[in-house]
């Protein structure tokens, strides 16, 4: 039997290997985040509105897991569409998709000092002059709407408040 290289990279025909592998990873990093939501402080039940801390994140983190614990299986569905998953794995990833990611971890990363609004504002004004944008009406807009956006639904709406970070200089 000869080698096929356009052969499917499988164990066996139920699970896509680098999926599963990727899969397996992801399922270890939401187990470690939920380690971590179990050492939210407690709140006081006066403040706690019948919800604790940690039970936003954990809801999240579920629907994530199960989205996850999908995606071996994921060439199975597109099989029956007639698609191939593993065709387009055989192109290297993108320059800009590497730009991207390193921009928004150096950004993340600075969240601490930064504070919520100045990083959403500092996403918003990067990555699209990054990714090329160089219609002036466009950027502006996106610049000044985008984080206003966010600020005004968590902070007057839900009010969520975020961490001041460098603005708290700015108050005293």
């Amino acid at each position: 039997m000869k080698n096929n290289k356009n052969a499917p990279k499988s164990l066996g025909a139920l699970f896509n290997k680098s999926d599963t592998i990727i899969a397996i990873l992801l399922t270890f990093i939401i187990g470690f985040l939920w380690f971590e939501t179990t050492k939210f402080e407690k709140v006081p039940d006066l403040f706690s509105n019948n919800i604790p801390p940690e039970m936003f994140p954990q809801i999240l983190l579920i629907i994530i897991l199960g989205m996850v614990l999908i995606i071996p299986f994921e060439h199975i569905f597109l099989k029956k569409n007639g698609k191939d998953i593993d065709s387009s794995r055989k192109n290297s990833v993108e320059f800009s998709t590497i730009g991207t990611m390193f921009i928004l971890s150096a950004i993340i990363a600075s969240s601490q000092v930064l504070g919520a609004a100045l990083t959403i504002i500092a996403v918003s004004v990067s990555l699209p002059i990054y990714w090329g944008e160089r219609r002036l009406k466009v950027l502006i807009s996106y610049v000044i709407g985008f984080p206003l956006f966010v600020i005004v639904l968590f902070n007057i709406i839900l009010g969520v408040h975020f961490e001041p970070g460098l603005l708290e200089l700015i108050k005293n």
